[in-house]
């Protein structure tokens, strides 16, 4: 998978990971049977999930993050002087599962770079059978693809 700059998140979050833009791109609901119920709620089929991440036609709604990185011209909160803010750090620890490796990805652009964070995400993207992996779901029969923390 050929990396989209444009889809990752000011606060990063890669957005080609997103359960519901997997379902949308993939046209499979498994990847949205475990997401979040009040992602999915009043979308009752995957035409609804069109999403293009923050930066563009987005699902995720208002969000003060990204008003703060976009209004300083930031490609991502990984280009802040302040980084990470207390926002940033409270989105990390609000206990929704995906939002815990956002600081962590900024942490490793800001270290290594985009594209050597990209090089060393990929695999986290796509099992070694080809399936598409996802935040809310991944290849039952290969795990070794897994982002995992650390």
């Amino acid at each position: 998978m050929k990396f989209d700059p444009k889809m990752l998140a000011y606060c990063g979050i890669y957005c080609e990971q997103c359960s519901a833009r997997v379902a949308f791109t993939e046209r499979d609901w498994k990847h949205l049977e475990m997401f979040p119920s009040r992602f999915t709620a009043g979308r009752p089929d995957l035409s609804e999930y069109d999403c293009e991440g923050c930066k563009g036609r987005n699902l995720c709604g208002p969000c003060g993050i990204k008003d703060c990185a976009s209004g300083r011209n930031l490609d991502s909160c990984a280009d802040c002087g302040e980084f990470p803010c207390a926002m940033l750090v409270a989105f990390e620890t609000d206990g929704i599962p995906h939002h815990r490796w956002a600081v962590d990805n900024l942490r490793r652009i800001r270290a290594h770079g985009l594209e050597a964070w990209f090089a060393a995400f990929r695999p986290a993207l796509r099992c070694d059978c080809g399936q598409r992996q996802s935040w809310y779901h991944t290849c039952p029969v290969h795990t070794d693809t897994l982002q995992k923390e650390e």
